[in-house]
């Protein structure tokens, strides 16, 4: 089932999250910015007998270079165990609907260079390739 995540989540999507994230962070840091998403992003589970596998964050954006809504995800992982079972397209078709019902004109994700998989998956559900991300890291 996915659903909407709630403070009980918490610890499992930092679960997910570690095995997602590059950056080494704390449970602390991690809840900080969890209560933040919470409130102001939409986060998704997929539950099922009682345990997350899987999550994902939408945000809801207004660049300027489009001058209309527009949805992101900024994050959406499956759990390594649980992977190739069409959870990932689960979520993706929530997200899309979210977008959709709130009324943006498209939706973008992002992801890292190294993650073929995830690429392959994300043109196979329909995303074209056509950006380039740049990062610059501060210490």
């Amino acid at each position: 089932m996915i659903r909407a995540a709630t403070n009980d989540d918490l610890y499992a999507v930092y679960g997910l999250m570690r095995q997602l994230s590059r950056y080494p962070f704390t449970k602390e840091q991690f809840e900080s910015c969890y209560l933040h998403n919470l409130e102001n992003n939409y986060i998704l589970v997929r539950e099922q007998n009682k345990h997350v596998d899987a999550c994902g964050v939408l945000s809801i954006r207004f660049p300027l270079h489009f001058s209309c809504k527009t949805a992101e995800i900024i994050n959406l992982i499956v759990d390594e165990g649980a992977r190739n079972q069409g959870i990932g397209k689960q979520l993706l078709v929530s997200f899309e609907a979210i977008a959709v019902a709130s009324g943006c004109v498209c939706i973008v994700v992002n992801s890292g260079k190294q993650r073929e998989a995830a690429h392959r998956f994300y043109e196979r559900e329909g995303y074209v390739y056509t950006h380039y991300r740049f990062t610059k890291e501060f210490s």
